[in-house]
């Protein structure tokens, strides 16, 4: 009984950390390319991850919301992405208020 009991306390303390983020990972690089509907990010492990973008994607610098212009080539980011069949798709984007130094990427 005491392992059952330990078993759904154990249970209810991790599934809301784990609901919070169902179907959700965390992207994190240097943007290497950035077109219409997608941008290009080089993770740290050297890995290059396209991440698709819509209209519904939402960017942010460390400070407060911006805009996908404000977003450019050597910028860190932080993508909260879905993944699905097709690839990854950005619900958000943050990355550093101060602009990249030429030739960082």
């Amino acid at each position: 009984m005491r392992r059952l009991f330990g078993i759904l306390f154990f249970l209810a303390l991790v599934s809301p950390g784990a609901w919070a983020h169902e179907g959700n990972a965390h992207v994190m690089g240097t943007v290497t390319d950035i077109a219409a509907d997608h941008v290009v990010v080089q993770t740290p492990d050297s890995k290059t991850v396209t991440i698709k973008t819509t209209a519904k994607t939402s960017y942010r610098t460390t400070k407060e919301t911006s805009s996908r212009d404000a977003l450019k080539v050597g910028h860190r980011v932080v993508a909260e992405v879905t993944k699905d069949a097709t690839g990854m798709t950005a619900s958000e984007l943050r990355f550093s208020s101060v602009p990249p130094k030429p030739g960082s990427h």
